[in-house]
């Protein structure tokens, strides 16, 4: 294949992923507790990645778009929402939540109580916490160490937790992330602080998202005109080839 179409089929393919990410991005913009992904990419010559590629020394080596995916785990705004459950993290660290398929770490606060009295997530997932946390009560308290009292008192103290960086983390979706292979155990968090009644927004910049598509759009657009433009050069010599 021609160096200059493989460059531009493998642009038109690595922009198309990046609006992915960056359409799932806007999506949730508005999730509590949601951490943006990013999608880089870059030109690289394909024989500094497969020497076998470039062995004749011809120096011709394919074109492609190398690509880097991260996800932004910077803070997102904290809004103040005066619901008792609603809590934010001032600082690093993840709350414990207990799923189906085993803990998982969150930082979205926006917690509720279930039929029995615990603390649970927007989709039902229990809080962990040192100590069984059964809210059964009216007035909840919960302080800045994350010890939760009912009518004063005391039944438990949420726990808090962190990971070495850089964060090697998977998303497995509603705000939840588990670890990957390489991510070290996560260790107890004394730094941070709770806050009761205030709730971490999404850290996407919906400005910066969109500049990004415009962006995007306008890479993929060029690379499909480069396509076309081989295309018709491919027919025309085709074509005048078989008229001599």
């Amino acid at each position: 294949m021609n160096s200059g179409l493989y460059s531009a089929l493998s642009g038109s393919l690595a922009a198309v992923r990046r609006l992915d990410v960056i359409s799932n991005n806007l999506a949730n913009a508005n999730t509590a507790g949601f951490k943006g992904d990013r999608l880089q990419f870059q030109s690289v010559l394909a024989g500094t990645m497969n020497p076998a590629l470039a062995a004749d020394g011809s120096g011709d080596a394919p074109v492609y778009s190398g690509e880097k995916f991260f996800t932004d785990y910077a803070a997102g705004p904290v809004r103040q929402t005066g619901n008792t459950l609603d809590l934010a993290l001032d600082g690093d660290g993840f709350f414990v939540v207990n799923t189906p398929q085993g803990r998982a770490y969150t930082r979205a606060g926006n917690f509720r109580r279930d039929a029995s009295g615990k603390l649970v997530t927007s989709d039902g997932y229990e809080v962990q916490g040192r100590g069984a946390i059964t809210i059964n009560g009216g007035r909840v308290e919960i302080d800045g160490k994350g010890g939760v009292s009912v009518d004063g008192v005391p039944v438990g103290t949420l726990e808090v937790v962190d990971f070495p960086k850089p964060y090697a983390l998977e998303k497995i979706g509603n705000g939840l992330f588990v670890p990957a292979g390489t991510q070290s155990a996560p260790q107890p968090v004394t730094t941070a602080t709770v806050r009761q009644g205030f709730l971490e927004e999404s850290n996407v910049n919906v400005v910066a998202e969109m500049a990004r598509m415009i962006e995007t759009s306008r890479y993929f657009d060029s690379c499909q005109k480069v396509v076309r433009t081989y295309d018709d050069l491919a027919a025309k010599a085709a074509n005048d080839l078989g008229k001599l």
